[in-house]
């Protein structure tokens, strides 16, 4: 099983807002191992510009995306993904269909509403919380990679029962589509 570990930034948050930044990190999983593969991040120069909201966020000025894409075999291997998984999948399913509408389409999953953080007694499910929580390092907070290598990290950990959370996801079904 291929699973993709997504995280956008953004130009903001409203309708008119697109990705600025997009990673990619890709898992494998056959049978019960799982390992993280690769992960990648591009740079995006579409719609507008940063909100002074998401810029304050992320730091990702208009220069430094100026004229750059998402290299076409980044979504290439995202299409062939077994498997979604994103922190607030929502939000980042909704920025990503923005640029490329096939991506609604794919198996979603969201980390957090799709686990059941309650029972590790877990009460605030923020990624940066997450991370402090199982002392998993990150470089740079609130940039697309970093966070998403962080959240596959976070997959790989075992939850009370011994499992992964990684199987929640598994297990459960489809992020639905307008979610």
């Amino acid at each position: 099983m291929r699973i993709a570990v997504v995280d956008t930034e953004t130009s903001g948050t409203g309708p008119e807002d697109r990705i600025l930044e997009f990673a990619l990190v890709m898992m494998e999983r056959c049978a019960h191992q799982t390992r993280i593969v690769w992960g990648h991040s591009a740079l995006h120069d579409e719609g507008p510009p940063s909100t002074p909201e998401a810029f304050a966020i992320h730091g990702i000025t208009d220069e430094q995306r100026r004229g750059m894409v998402v290299p076409p075999e980044m979504m290439d291997h995202l299409k062939g993904a077994d498997l979604v998984v994103a922190h607030n999948a929502s939000f980042d399913r909704a920025m990503l269909r923005r640029t490329a509408t096939w991506t609604n389409d794919l198996p979603w999953r969201c980390s957090v509403r799709q686990i059941k953080w309650r029972r590790e007694n877990v009460s605030f499910v923020g990624l940066s919380s997450l991370l402090d929580r199982y002392k998993i390092h990150r470089n740079i907070g609130h940039r697309a990679l970093d966070d998403a290598l962080g959240l596959a990290k976070v997959m790989l950990l075992r939850d009370h029962t011994g499992n992964m959370f990684l199987d929640q996801l598994v297990a459960t079904g489809d992020l639905k589509q307008n979610a």
